[in-house]
Order: C-alpha cells, then structure tokens, then sequence
C-alpha cells in the first residue's frame, strides 16, 4: 500500500511534458544506451574526467580502446528527460590513459604476492579462482580511466519564432560541473556513435547539405579491430563543402589510406565545382593547356621526359625539364 501511494504521489508530482517537449528529451535521450553502461565518474573538472570502470563492464561492450568516446550523464535511460533541466545533457569523454585508484598500490602488492603464488604452474593465472577468492577478484576488478572533455550535447531552441523546435545542440566544452554529483558513463557505439560522428550542427549547417552527404569511411577506434568491440560497420560522412570552410588535417599510421583520402577529397571538392560551374572550369583548364604548350615550344635544345598524370580526373600531359 505505501508503496502505491509513494508511487501516485510521485506521477502527481512530475510535470507533464507538452509534444515538442517530450519529442525533444526522447531524442536527447536515444544517446544514452542501456546496454553500454561501463562505470561511474568519480573526479571531473572542466578539461579532464576520471572513470571508475569494473572488468566485467568492460567485458561486456566489448573493451574501452584508447581515443574511443565515452558519454556521461545524469539521464536514466528508458525515461525522457525534461530538456529544460540542466541535468538533461550529455558529456562527450574521449579516453586518454589509465587513472591509479586510491587502493590501487594495495591491489598490486595483491596481484604481485599472487602471481607469485603460482609462477611456474602453467594451468593456472594469478585471478584462478584457487589462488584468489571470489570477493578480491570482484574489488580487484575495478579501474580507473582518465578522460578527455570533447563538449556538452544539450538541446536549445535556436531562435524565438512560434514555429522554432527544440534541436540538439553541441559545445565544445563544459560549462559546469558538480564534484559531488555523480555521473553514470556509457560507451558510444552503433547507432550512438554513428550520430555523434556524423553530427550537424543546425547552427551552421545548411539543410540542403544533408543531400550532399559523401561516406569516407568507417569507425575504427584501434588498429586491432576485433568484431567483440561492437564498433565495426559505422559510417563516416562529410559534405565537400565543410572542407573549403573549415581547417581539415588528416593523421594516420603508415599505410593507413592517407595519400588515398587526399584523392578522394580532391575528386570530391571538383566534382561539386564542376556541377555548379563546368564551362568556366573547362575555360581554365583550356588555358592552363595552352600556357603548358606555349612553354613546351619555347625549349627546343634541352632534353625532355615525358610523364602522364590525371589531375581532377583530366588527362593532363606535362613536360619536365632534365636540368
């Protein structure tokens, strides 16, 4: 009975929340995956956060990679939030290293004695459940992680006509923090991590740049790319445009496709001019042609070799001169 009542009086209690309201915490909310809980943060500031993450957590997303992203919020997952609270955001980790806990020289001395327990037995590992007991291995388990703060995902009316509707929104940073108020952290991955990486920001993004959307690729966290870390098959999109805004680096291990991308882009960013312009592109590549003959007449004594090479996708024939 008492707990019916403290149930009513609770459903009594909450605001309800009108159509665009509730529209707005769902899709807030649709960031916040059950399944990919991982741990608690029990230390934050405005640059870095500190994760306390449990084996068997980690185990089950398939393992937290270094420079994957993690989120953490107050939201409970299931419900929809109301997105004028300031609990209703979501923080953007990216994992930077390892973090030591307060007992972690304890736990070390216990795996150290332990591992000495069993050296030379080869059918047997230090966490066997002969050699460590049930209890130890649990509170053993835990581990720190120290994270990165990338920005804030909040959601905002962006202007104050009658028809504006609540969007998410991205800051690069953190405006606020609470020591003492916790956060429940999860991993990003499929459908989560597809939105984070393909995100637009309504602020400075044109609609019809949604139409223009080029797939460069797939998330990839680690160069071990094992099918358990449930992180394969998320695409990567990009418009053409966002290149010739913005100030774009590519960084990668060798052999890893960066030559490549570069191609690709510059096919991509041609394309796009040659749609919106073809003849006054045909004009200037008629007279970059014509400035290459005139100089190629101009030596006749010096020796030449000859190379071809396709260039925005035109054949283009030039002369190296042998000095």
């Amino acid at each position: 009975m008492s707990t019916l009542l403290s149930t009513v009086a609770q459903q009594l209690g909450e605001t309800q929340l009108s159509g665009d309201l509730q529209a707005a915490g769902a899709d807030l909310a649709a960031l916040v995956e059950a399944e990919a809980y991982v741990g608690e943060i029990y230390s934050i500031g405005y640059e870095e956060a500190l994760v306390q993450i449990h084996d068997y957590n980690r185990q089950q997303v398939g393992g937290i990679p270094a420079l994957s992203f993690l989120i953490a919020t107050r939201i409970i997952p299931g419900t929809t939030p109301d997105v004028r609270k300031e609990d209703s955001s979501v923080v953007l980790l990216r994992v930077l290293d390892h973090a030591d806990l307060p007992n972690s020289q304890e736990a070390l001395r216990v795996r150290v004695e332990n591992a000495q327990r069993v050296s030379g037995e080869l059918n047997k590992t230090f966490d066997h459940r002969d050699v460590m007991d049930p209890t130890t291995n649990n509170l053993l388990g835990y581990a720190g992680v120290r994270c990165r703060v990338i920005g804030t995902f909040y959601t905002d009316k962006l202007s104050d006509g009658v028809d504006s509707k609540f969007q998410i929104v991205f800051g690069s940073d953190l405006s606020n923090y609470y020591p003492n108020r916790g956060l429940k952290v999860f991993k990003a991955r499929g459908e989560v991590l597809r939105r984070i990486m393909n995100y637009r920001d309504p602020r400075l993004s044109n609609p019809e740049d949604r139409d223009r959307l080029v797939k460069v690729g797939e998330v990839r966290y680690a160069s071990t790319n094992r099918p358990f870390q449930q992180i394969s098959s998320v695409p990567v999109s990009l418009t053409p445009t966002n290149l010739l805004g913005q100030k774009t680096a590519l960084f990668g291990m060798t052999r890893t496709g960066k030559s490549n991308t570069t191609k690709i882009i510059i096919k991509s960013v041609f394309a796009l001019r040659w749609r919106a312009t073809p003849f006054a592109l045909d004009r200037s590549c008629l007279t970059l042609t014509a400035n290459m003959q005139t100089r190629t007449r101009r030596i006749r004594t010096t020796p030449r070799i000859q190379t071809r090479s396709r260039t925005f996708g035109l054949a283009v024939q030039a002369n190296y001169i042998a000095r």
